[in-house]
């Protein structure tokens, strides 16, 4: 709860500054948009300051449109709306070979029951990720959850994803 309590006391304004300033003298021949790109994420890895960190992002990605983990990043921070399916959406259309925003998309495919589409997205992303060893958990329920897809019974994969009370 202290450090709750300090957490609100802290002036982000100039927090956000120094940390600015801090990249930009670290890193001279970053562009404008990787740093945005990085203050957006250290807030959101550092203080979880979401709504500060997307701030971020969206102005990285209106300078520099392919830096997909801004992207990526703002499909995290909106990820169970179709905002966030359309960042994710954006994420492989600037970087088709990162997998999460697959799996991501996937996953909401199957919390709103279009099944179809969240078995090819999948797949995708097995194809995708397969040998990259950051992706092995995702990799193992992706792949659970594709099985029970396929086999058109509700495990206990898709009953973790999908909302209780709404079988069809």
């Amino acid at each position: 709860m202290c450090a709750q309590a300090d957490n609100e006391k802290v002036d982000w304004d100039k927090f956000e500054y120094y940390l600015y300033r801090e990249l930009k003298a670290q890193h001279p021949d970053e562009s404008e948009a990787g740093i945005l790109q990085a203050v957006g994420y250290t807030i959101l890895k550092s203080n979880n300051r979401w709504e500060r960190a997307m701030i971020y992002f969206k102005k990285a990605v209106e300078l520099d449109p392919k830096l997909y983990f801004s992207w990526y990043n703002l499909g995290l921070i909106n990820i169970d709306t179709e905002e966030g399916y359309g960042y994710f959406e954006k994420t492989t259309e600037v970087n088709p070979n990162f997998p999460a925003s697959y799996y991501w998309m996937a996953y909401y495919c199957c919390k709103k029951r279009e099944d179809k589409k969240a078995l090819s997205l999948f797949r995708k992303y097995l194809e995708i990720a397969d040998g990259n060893k950051d992706e092995e958990g995702r990799i193992k329920i992706a792949e659970e959850v594709l099985k029970e897809l396929l086999s058109g019974k509700e495990g206990e994969n898709l009953n973790a994803i999908r909302p209780s009370g709404e079988k069809q």
